[in-house]
């Protein structure tokens, strides 16, 4: 073999005799290129053992195989676990990911310094990732600010994007919106089935699309089985742990009379599982509980939670597909429909009738 140090892209088109372009490629493994050519290069790739670096390889494809993700709190497990499948998905197709936790709404995590999303916007544009996919943050309110739309526009206008959440016209990328409440109406009709009647909701930001859907599908399940709308019996809080406490605990302070309740998620369920028991009722053997989103530590929850599936996982290696696609010029329509899926564990416990209070 051959040695010759620092080879370049241009001494291999020289020596082979052909175009820098046709160079490149044979290196991105472009089929638009001559037996006899292809054959010429890559004997001169073989006897220098050249391999290319990534930043090479951009410079001449204009790609940095780079994908950058926007997300409000790497905390949350929604996110964490849709991130986990997006990065493992990325590295098979070749990528790597630059991430941003932009801590919108970081207040509730006593940070208060944290950077418009308008910032990350123009971080991915300066970096010259690839593509761009945004999970949450601002795009979750119901109401999105006039100024963010219009930074969401000057990114899609630059870069191939795609967005977890609901459509804002005008905007030229390609929106998501995975949720359809569904899960809920599973949940409800579930303790339905065991016997309860009286069941409350907990937990879920106010003004926020995901807490809308999902508060709006347990109030049509009361109506579908012909059960009353009891505000009282709803109880809004955030979407983490002591937010479940404390939803909990202003449920409860209402002295309105409920067997079960339904949780926006595994993390809310926990902190108003603790609040239950302070008050000494047990679960379920007082009161049951259906968390509507599973996360990845409720199966080793005492009692165990019986929880909805959303797949994230699933929806984490679709939408990165997705933008894949986007970049490579591939804009199909993206409707991901999951069927939500009832994982039954402990925490609902045996139908109502049949318990023993002796």
């Amino acid at each position: 073999m051959a040695e010759r140090e620092h080879i370049t892209i241009t001494d291999i088109a020289k020596e082979s005799n052909v175009s820098i372009s046709t160079v490149s490629r044979v290196l991105n493994g472009n089929a638009r290129v001559s037996p006899d050519k292809l054959k010429r290069v890559e004997e001169v790739i073989r006897k220098y053992n050249f391999s290319p670096n990534a930043l090479a390889r951009g410079l001449i494809s204009k790609q940095t195989k780079t994908l950058g993700v926007i997300l409000p709190d790497i905390s949350n497990p929604y996110f964490s676990s849709m991130f986990l499948e997006i990065e493992r998905f990325a590295l098979e197709a070749g990528y790597s990911i630059l991430l941003c936790n932009t801590l919108f709404g970081g207040s509730s995590h006593g940070i208060r310094n944290a950077k418009e999303e308008s910032y990350y916007f123009q971080m991915m544009i300066d970096k010259q990732v690839d593509g761009v996919l945004i999970i949450g943050g601002q795009l979750d309110l119901i109401t999105v600010d006039n100024n963010y739309k219009l930074a969401l526009k000057r990114l899609a206008d630059q870069l191939p994007l795609v967005v977890i959440g609901k459509k804002i016209e005008n905007i030229d990328c390609i929106f998501i919106q995975p949720e359809n409440g569904s899960g809920v109406l599973t949940a409800f009709n579930y303790l339905y089935m065991l016997g309860h009647r009286k069941i409350a909701f907990v937990g879920g930001q106010t003004s926020v699309t995901i807490t809308d859907i999902r508060v709006n599908s347990y109030k049509n399940a009361l109506q579908l089985l012909g059960l009353p709308i009891d505000e009282q019996l709803i109880s809004l809080s955030d979407y983490y742990t002591e937010d479940g406490y404390s939803a909990m605990n202003t449920l409860l302070s209402r002295k309105v009379p409920f067997t079960a309740f339904l949780a926006i998620n595994d993390s809310v369920a926990i902190g108003a599982q603790r609040a239950l028991f302070d008050q000494s009722l047990k679960i379920p053997d007082d009161i049951a509980v259906i968390s509507c989103d599973q996360f990845l530590t409720g199966e080793y929850h005492i009692p165990r939670l019986t929880s909805i599936n959303q797949h994230h996982d699933m929806l984490g290696r679709m939408v990165i597909n997705t933008l894949i696609n986007a970049i490579q010029g591939i804009n199909e329509s993206a409707k991901f429909s999951f069927t939500s899926e009832l994982v039954v564990r402990e925490s609902c416990g045996t139908p109502l009738g049949f318990r023993n209070y002796t």
